[in-house]
C-alpha cells in the first residue's frame, strides 16, 4: 500500500504530523465539556459559580496565556501570506453572509446579519482549537501553534466590531437611544477592554521590550496561569451548554443547519482553497501543510462568545444557542476526520480507489431504498399529482438513476464498449438530473410565493424541458468531445477529464445561482403574503356577522389597504395593475362556485354547478395570475388549467378532520409542503456547493492530497446521498399510506372497508343504558353546542362535530372525568349506533376526526 500514516512513515515528502497525540486530545477536550455539561445540569455548580469560573478564564487565565505566548513569538518566522490567506477567507465569509441574511430575512435586520457573520467566523481558537493544534503540531511545526495568537485578532480587531456595529444600530434604531457617534464609541471602547485585544497589544509591545525572552519571574507566573487554561476553559464551556438547545424542530432548525454547514464546511474549504491560490511561491509540502492547517483551523466550532453577544443585543438567541451546542458536537467527528486526513500520504489515486468506490456502492445502495420509499410515499398518497410534488418525483427518478448507475458502474466488469456506454448514460443522466430538478423545484417555490399555481401549470413544460431535457443534452454533448478522452479518474463523475470537470462546474454554478436567486425572491415575498393572509383572514371572520351590504364595504375598505400596502412595498412594480382588481372576477370564480349577487358575469358565464368556496386559493399568491394584465382569454385559459389540476388532485384526500390552519395562506402553505421542500433545497444546495469546490480543485490543481481525498468522499456521500436527505424531509409522511392500508386490511378480515361493530343483540348492558341515557337526556343539548357545518378539502359536511369536540363537552357537563374516560363514553356511543364517523372509517378517537349522530339524517354537499 503507498497510503500511510505520516506517524510511520518519516521518510514521505509530506511534513511529519504526529497523529498518535489526537484522539487522545479529542476525546479529552470532549470529555472535559461533558463534565462540565454534567455539572451544570445536575445543579453540582450554580449559574452564579459558573460565571466565576468565567470570569477567571477571560480575565485571568487565557490574557495571560496571551500575553506569554505573544511575547515570546519570533515573528521573523511568521508566514504573512498564510495569515493574509486566513484574513481573506474569514472576510470573504463573513460579508457572504452579512449580505445573504440582509437579502433573505425579511423584515430587515441589521443585527442579525451581524451575529450571524460573527458566529461563522469566530472560532473557539483557544479552548477547543489549541489543544488539538498542540497534538498534532507540538513536535513537527511548534511555530503553527503560535499562528492561533495572531488569527484570533482577526475576527476580535477586525470582523466582529463590523458585526458589532450593525447590532448597535439596529438596536439604536428600535429603542432611538443614541447618536451614531455614541454608537461607535461604544463599539471602540468595547474592542479596547476586550482582554484578548488588550492583552495582544500588550505581548507585541513586550515582545521589542524583552526581547522575545519573558523574564524569570513573570514567567513562572504567566506559565502557572496559563496551564490552568485549558482544562477550566473547556469545563467552562460545557457549563455554558446548559439550557442552551432550544426545542427548534421542522423549519426552527433550518437557520442553524445553515449556521453550522456554513461554519463548518464552508469557511474549511473556502480557506483551503484561498490558500492555495495565494501560497503559490512557497515550496509545494510547506504549502500543503498550510492549506491543512487552515482546513482544520476552520473546522473549529463556534465561539460560545457568540451567544453572550446575542444575549446582550437581545437577537436570534435561541437560534444561536441551538447552533453553538449542535455545531460543537457535530464539529468533533469532523475534526478527527480532517486530521486524519492531514496524514494521509497519496501518491496516486488507485491507493483509495477500492475504499471510495465502497463508500460510494454503501452510499448508493442506501440510497436506492430511500427512494423507492418516498417514492412509494408520493404515488402511494397521490401527492406526486399536485404541485410541487411531481416535480420531486422527477428528482427522485434522477437521484435513483444516479445510484443505479454508481452500482452498474462499481459491479461491472464488463470490456464491452456499449455497456459502459449504458452505465455511463444512467448515471451522467441521474447526477445532472438531480442538480437541474433541485433548481426547478426552487423555482417553482418561488413562483408559488411569487406568481400564481396556474402559472406554474402554463409554464411546466419548460421546467420539464430544464430538467430531463437539459440532462440529455449535457450527456450526449459529453460523449460527443470527451468519448476519446477517457481519464483515469477513479470517480464515474469525472470519467471524461478536463471534459467532464468544466461541464459539472458550469452546471453546477449555474443551479447554485437559480436556487439561491429563487428562494431570495421567495423569502422576500412571504412577508407581503403573510400580513395579507392575516388580513384576509381578519375580514373573515368580520364578514360572518355582516350583512351584505357590510361585506361589500370591508371589501372595497380592504382592497384598499392593500393597494396602499403595494404601494409601499418595494415590490410595488410586481402589483402594478393592482388598480385592475374589481373588474377582475375573484379567484372562487376559478372553481365552478356559485357567487353572491355581487359576482361578476365573467363568473356566470364559466361556473354552473353548486357548491362552496375553497379555501385554499384564497391567499394571495393565488390572487396573483388575475392581478397581472392578461386578457379574458388568458383567464379562461388560466381558469381551465386549474380546473384540471383540482380535478387531478382531488384524489388527494385523508379522513375528514378539522384543519388546523390558522389563514388561508397556511392551509396553502401545508398543501404545497413549502416548508419541506424548501429544507430540502437547502440540503441539496449545499451538496452542490461541496461538488462544486471540487470540481474548482479538480480545474487548478493535478496532485492530491489528504484534505482532496476528504473531500472527495464528502462529494461522493452528497452525490449518491441524496436519496438519504429526500427520506429525511419527507420519507415519514406515511399516514396517507396508513389509512388506505388499514382499509385493505378490513377488507380482507371482513369483507369490507367500514369499521365493524358488534351486532347490536350482542352489546352489553353498560353500552346500552349509556346509549339510551344520552339519547334521552343529553343528545339534544349536546349537538346545540357542537354540531356545526365543517369543511374538509373538497367538501362541505352538514350536521357533524368533531371526536375532540365531543370529549371536551362529555368533560364539562360532568359525564366524563378525564379524556381516557370520555374516549370511553365516546366508544359506547358508537358502539350502540349512537353516533359514528363520517365515512365509517374510524372508531371514536379523541381526535379531529368528523362524527354524526346517527339518528340526524347524514347530509353533505360535494363541491
Amino acid at each position: 500500500m503507498l497510503m500511510a500514516n505520516h506517524s510511520s512513515n518519516s521518510s514521505s515528502t509530506t511534513p511529519y504530523v504526529n497523529f498518535d497525540n489526537l484522539y487522545p486530545a479529542i476525546l479529552q477536550c470532549f470529555v472535559i465539556i461533558l463534565f462540565g455539561y454534567v455539572a451544570g445540569r445536575t445543579g453540582i455548580i450554580s449559574i452564579t459559580q459558573g460565571k466565576g469560573i468565567g470570569t477567571f478564564v477571560s480575565k485571568f487565565c487565557l490574557p495571560a496565556l496571551l500575553f506569554q505566548s505573544m511575547c515570546e513569538l519570533k515573528f521573523s518566522q511568521v508566514n504573512w501570506i498564510f495569515l493574509g490567506s486566513i484574513l481573506i477567507a474569514k472576510t470573504g465569509v463573513f460579508f457572504a453572509v452579512f449580505c445573504a441574511t440582509i437579502v433573505v430575512k425579511r423584515p430587515l435586520n441589521l443585527g442579525c446579519a451581524g451575529l450571524y457573520a460573527i458566529f461563522c467566523t469566530q472560532s473557539n481558537d483557544f479552548a477547543l482549537g489549541y489543544p488539538i493544534l498542540q497534538a498534532l503540531y507540538n513536535d513537527s511545526h511548534p511555530e503553527y501553534l503560535q499562528y492561533i495568537y495572531l488569527i484570533a485578532p482577526i475576527s476580535l480587531v477586525f470582523l466582529n466590531p463590523i458585526g458589532f456595529v450593525f447590532m448597535e444600530v439596529h438596536k439604536n434604531k428600535k429603542h432611538h437611544k443614541h447618536s451614531t457617534g455614541v454608537v461607535f464609541l461604544h463599539v471602540f471602547k468595547g474592542i479596547v477592554s476586550n482582554p484578548i485585544v488588550f492583552m495582544t497589544a500588550i505581548g507585541i509591545a513586550g515582545n521589542f521590550i524583552f526581547k522575545q525572552t519573558v523574564p524569570y519571574v513573570i514567567g513562572d507566573i504567566l506559565k502557572v496561569l496559563g496551564n490552568a487554561f485549558s482544562a477550566t476553559a473547556l469545563f467552562y464551556l460545557g457549563l455554558n451548554l446548559v439550557g442552551k438547545l432550544k426545542g427548534q424542530l421542522g423549519i426552527g432548525l433550518v437557520v442553524p443547519i445553515l449556521l453550522i454547514a456554513t461554519k463548518s464546511i464552508l469557511l474549511p474549504l473556502f480557506t483551503w482553497e484561498v490558500i492555495g491560490w495565494l501560497e503559490t511561491g512557497q515550496s509545494f509540502n510547506q504549502s500543503e501543510s498550510l492549506g491543512m492547517y487552515g482546513f482544520l483551523y476552520g473546522t473549529f466550532p463556534s465561539a460560545p462568545s457568540v451567544f453572550l453577544y446575542a444575549s446582550q443585543y437581545g437577537i436570534a438567541q435561541d437560534t444561536i444557542a441551538t447552533s453553538m451546542v449542535a455545531g460543537t458536537f457535530i464539529s468533533a467527528p469532523l475534526m478527527f476526520v480532517s486530521a486524519k486526513m492531514m496524514t494521509v500520504v497519496v501518491s496516486s489515486e488507485l491507493d483509495y480507489k477500492s475504499l471510495l468506490l465502497d463508500t460510494s456502492f454503501d452510499t448508493s445502495i442506501l440510497g436506492i431504498i430511500c427512494c423507492l420509499w418516498v417514492l412509494g410515499v408520493l404515488i402511494a398518497s397521490g401527492r406526486w399529482k399536485g404541485i410541487p410534488h411531481r416535480f420531486l418525483l422527477c428528482l427522485i427518478i434522477s437521484q435513483l438513476a444516479a445510484c443505479l448507475g454508481m452500482v452498474i458502474y462499481s459491479k461491472s466488469n464488463s470490456q464491452m464498449l456499449w455497456q459502459n456506454y449504458v452505465q455511463f448514460i444512467v448515471l451522467l443522466f441521474g447526477v445532472f438530473g438531480s442538480r437541474c430538478w433541485t433548481a426547478m423545484i426552487a423555482v417553482a417555490l418561488c413562483m408559488l410565493h411569487t406568481r400564481s399555481l396556474c402559472y406554474i401549470l402554463k409554464n411546466q413544460v419548460w421546467m420539464f424541458f430544464y430538467g430531463f431535457g437539459l440532462p440529455v443534452f449535457l450527456t450526449g454533448f459529453l460523449f460527443l468531445i470527451g468519448r476519446n478522452n477517457l481519464s483515469s479518474e477513479i470517480d464515474p463523475s469525472f470519467h471524461y477529464g478536463y471534459h467532464q470537470t468544466l461541464l459539472s462546474a458550469i452546471m453546477l454554478f449555474i443551479n447554485i445561482v437559480i436556487v439561491i436567486v429563487a428562494l431570495t425572491i421567495k423569502q422576500r415575498n412571504d412577508q407581503l403574503i403573510g400580513d395579507y393572509a392575516a388580513l384576509s383572514l381578519s375580514h373573515e371572520k368580520s364578514d360572518e356577522n355582516a350583512d351584505e351590504n357590510e361585506k361589500k364595504g370591508a371589501s372595497n375598505k380592504d382592497i384598499d389597504i392593500i393597494n396602499e400596502a403595494q404601494r409601499k412595498s418595494p415590490n410595488h412594480k410586481t402589483y402594478n395593475s393592482c388598480n385592475t382588481i374589481p373588474k377582475v372576477p375573484s379567484i372562487e370564480d376559478i372553481l365552478p362556485f356559485p357567487k353572491s349577487n355581487s359576482t361578476s358575469s365573467f363568473t356566470d358565464a364559466t361556473s354552473d354547478d353548486g357548491g362552496d368556496e375553497h379555501p385554499l386559493f384564497d391567499t394571495l399568491n393565488e390572487r396573483t395570475c388575475l392581478i397581472q394584465k392578461c386578457g379574458p382569454t388568458q383567464r379562461r385559459q388560466c381558469i381551465t388549467n386549474l380546473r384540471k389540476y383540482m380535478v387531478a388532485s382531488a384524489s388527494i384526500n385523508d379522513d375528514p378532520q378539522i384543519e388546523t390552519s390558522s389563514t388561508p395562506n397556511d392551509a396553502l402553505l401545508k398543501e404545497y409542503q413549502s416548508s419541506n421542500h424548501f429544507v430540502l433545497v437547502l440540503l441539496l444546495l449545499l451538496s452542490m456547493l461541496v461538488g462544486l469546490f471540487l470540481c474548482v480543485w479538480k480545474l487548478f490543481n493535478t496532485h492530491p492530497t489528504g484534505i482532496y481525498i476528504e473531500i472527495e468522499f464528502l462529494d461522493g456521500v452528497f452525490n449518491y446521498g441524496q436519496g438519504f436527505l429526500t427520506f429525511a424531509v419527507f420519507g415519514f409522511d406515511t399516514r396517507l399510506i396508513f389509512s388506505k392500508v388499514v382499509r385493505r386490511i378490513r377488507r380482507w378480515l371482513y369483507g369490507v372497508e367500514m369499521v365493524q361493530l358488534p351486532d347490536m343483540s350482542d352489546l352489553d348492558d353498560e353500552t346500552v343504558q349509556i346509549c339510551k341515557q344520552f339519547t334521552e337526556y343529553h343528545q339534544e343539548n349536546c349537538a346545540k353546542m357542537i354540531v356545526k357545518d365543517l369543511r374538509y378539502r373538497l367538501r362541505m359536511y352538514k350536521d357533524v362535530f368533531t371526536g375532540k369536540a365531543l370529549c371536551d363537552w362529555l368533560i364539562n357537563v360532568g359525564l366524563a372525568k378525564d379524556r381516557l374516560e370520555a374516549i370511553e363514553y365516546g366508544r359506547h356511543l358508537t358502539m350502540g349506533r349512537t353516533l359514528a364517523h363520517v365515512t365509517g372509517e374510524h372508531f371514536f378517537h379523541d381526535l379531529p376526526y368528523f362524527y354524526r349522530f346517527i339518528s340526524n339524517e347524514p347530509k353533505y354537499s360535494t363541491c
